[in-house]
């Protein structure tokens, strides 16, 4: 089987991109998959890319049941529509169609895939012209251009692979592959090229309200998250926090309209990520300690309601200042949140036993822990005392989903009110850690 296009990068291939493009141009490099012009989506009520029945999932359609219930459900589910997806063919558009819609793309972007290019959007073009026509599926779309590319049509500067990459990718979704996932009319995403058991493959492309599609990697996400989530800007995140627990309690979507513009593209884009490393972390069979992305993803975005406030975050087991981006590095198994984890969980474990103490909130803490009864000595050895973990690893466990469905609007409301006492008691959290190193 052919190696799909990755999402998760290897070290090797972080330093790559980094030898080619730095600062603000590595980012509009990163969102390679940018439609449309920057700031701009497709009108209330459309989708940006149309899909079939038979790659479209409606969340609403799983309205009360959990969101790893929707990932899994069979035939009907996420996972498994993705899979589908992954292993159809479809008939490549036209050069000029992809031509036509990579320049619909934000300037930066469409300049950054050209300009692999020695002549630019001609010879983009050209090797598109090499595909038109023919029949690919994500699984065999990146070898079907890949003898089109090499160093007779691109810079010295250039890496093929990304190259590659990028290429397959605007081919397949321009050509109607990648399973559509709708959250509500203004916000959406495509997955495609999730192959299992390859828990480094896969793409998830998100539209949010008023924002264009695009790959959002890690550092991408956690830069506008702690940006939204600035005080200043976002006194009171509880209704961020509630529209994303309400979807992976219940997939309900209704809170997500009220967001203001900012919030739903950071919640799109989380839950665009969430999902893809949810889809990797169901390949693997959920084991809270083999590649739990998901898990470290929504644990790193509620640590923000500390993290925001105080403008302290842990880094090599210390806390010092700086923002959630902190959170990102690069390591053996890919750019990502991941990499940070011992820090992370140190964090959420020193705040859980500052709010578990007798002159604090230890009601909040338990009753989190009342909701998630866990049992099995395995599990328990994964979240040892953090309490944001313990929840989260609850949410995806198929053993536990019952109890999820019928205590949703309970386990919402109690993690919520713990991030919102945890964002009033910031600076004695700070004082407390600095105390207890």
């Amino acid at each position: 089987m052919t190696q799909a296009i990755h999402r998760r990068e290897t070290s090797s291939e972080h330093l790559v991109r980094l030898s080619l493009i730095s600062g603000s141009a590595l980012i509009a490099f990163l969102l390679i998959g940018t439609f449309r012009s920057a700031g701009t989506s497709s009108p209330t009520g459309t989708v940006l890319l149309p899909r079939g029945a038979d790659r479209t999932i409606d969340l609403s359609s799983f309205a009360g049941q959990t969101y790893l219930q929707a990932m899994q459900a069979s035939g009907s589910g996420i996972f498994d529509k993705t899979q589908a997806d992954d292993g159809t063919n479809v008939t490549v558009a036209t050069a000029d169609q992809i031509v036509a819609d990579v320049n619909q793309f934000d300037s930066k972007v469409s300049q950054q895939v050209f300009g692999m290019f020695k002549n630019g959007q001609a010879d983009f073009q050209s090797v598109m012209s090499k595909v038109q026509g023919k029949s690919f599926s994500p699984e065999t779309m990146r070898a079907g251009i890949q003898p089109f590319i090499s160093s007779s049509n691109l810079k010295a500067s250039a890496s093929a692979n990304i190259a590659v990459d990028a290429s397959a990718d605007m081919a397949l979704l321009a050509s109607g592959s990648g399973t559509l996932v709708t959250i509500d009319t203004a916000n959406y995403f495509y997955n495609l090229g999730y192959q299992k058991p390859n828990v480094k493959s896969g793409r998830s492309y998100a539209v949010a309200s008023g924002r264009a599609l695009l790959d959002p990697s890690d550092r991408d996400y956690l830069t506008e998250m702690a940006a939204y989530l600035k005080p200043a800007t976002t006194p009171d995140a509880g209704p961020f926090y509630t529209a994303i627990l309400k979807v992976l309690t219940s997939c309900n979507t209704g809170d997500y309209a009220t967001l203001p513009a900012p919030a739903q593209v950071t919640a799109t884009d989380f839950l665009a990520i969430y999902t893809a490393e949810l889809d990797r972390h169901v390949m693997v069979n959920l084991v809270p300690s083999t590649h739990p992305w998901e898990i470290d993803l929504a644990e790193v975005t509620f640590l923000a309601s500390y993290g925001a406030p105080s403008g302290m975050v842990m880094k090599n087991a210390s806390l010092v200042p700086g923002t959630a981006v902190a959170y990102f590095a690069v390591g053996t198994s890919g750019s990502g949140i991941g990499e940070t984890r011992k820090d992370f969980v140190k964090l959420a474990t020193q705040i859980t036993t500052f709010e578990s103490g007798p002159q604090q909130h230890p009601e909040l803490v338990n009753a989190i822990v009342n909701l998630t009864p866990i049992s099995d000595q395995k599990i328990l050895s994964q979240v040892k005392g953090d309490v944001i973990r313990r929840y989260l690893v609850y949410l995806n466990r198929s053993e536990f989903q019952g109890n999820v469905q019928s205590h949703s609007s309970d386990l919402v409301n109690a993690m919520v009110q713990f991030l919102k006492q945890i964002n009033a008691d910031n600076g004695q959290i700070t004082q407390y850690i600095q105390s207890n190193p």
